[in-house]
């Protein structure tokens, strides 16, 4: 008898080693979208986190300096300037004795504040330091600030205020979802008062 020897190949075809490959290819590059997208996401999370945080901050500063505002130095109106996104007024924000000028304005997307300190004759000319209360504020059509008289109408009349809404929408990044973050509150001007 006559032994033949079969010999049985091993292996894959080029067409074989080609599908595995290419379902290999396309199952890395599903992942990686998901690793990416979850790592954009975990950054946004952290980022929008970190930017209210600070605008909660800066709104509790502005809660107390605006509470405490009254006459200037030179006898001068508590407040100044009451605009959307601009108010100015007078208040001892460090703590000195003396009623300093603090104005509050948006410039960008960034809420600002500027300190001038009473000069030798009282006339606020003296320099001013500026400060950086939130960024990422992005209210772009809705007003910053709000005026109220004592009934809570609002008014623009600068000698009826006796109440300032303060709010800030606040957004890392306005061209992705989720949408702005609102923080709001409102200031009772404490020397104003006209109802005791």
């Amino acid at each position: 008898m006559k032994e033949t020897l079969q010999i049985k190949n091993y292996g894959f075809t080029l067409i074989e080693l080609l599908v595995a490959m290419s379902v290999f290819i396309v199952i890395a590059i599903i992942s990686g979208e998901f690793i990416i997208m979850g790592f954009r996401s975990t950054t946004f999370e952290a980022e929008q986190e970190t930017a209210v945080r600070n605008a909660r901050r800066g709104m509790e500063i502005m809660v107390k300096e605006i509470r405490g505002a009254n006459n200037s130095e030179r006898g001068d109106y508590p407040l100044a300037t009451i605009e959307e996104d601009n108010l100015v007024y007078y208040s001892d924000v460090n703590d000195d004795g003396y009623m300093e000028k603090v104005r509050y304005f948006l410039d960008g997307s960034s809420l600002k504040k500027i300190v001038t300190l009473p000069g030798t004759d009282k006339n606020y000319n003296s320099q001013e330091a500026t400060t950086t209360i939130s960024k990422y504020v992005t209210n772009q059509n809705e007003r910053i600030f709000t005026y109220r008289d004592s009934n809570y109408a609002e008014t623009n009349n600068i000698n009826d205020v006796r109440l300032i809404n303060i709010k800030l929408k606040i957004n890392v990044t306005p061209e992705r979802v989720p949408s702005d973050y609102d923080i709001e509150t409102d200031v009772n001007l404490r020397n104003l008062k006209d109802n005791l």
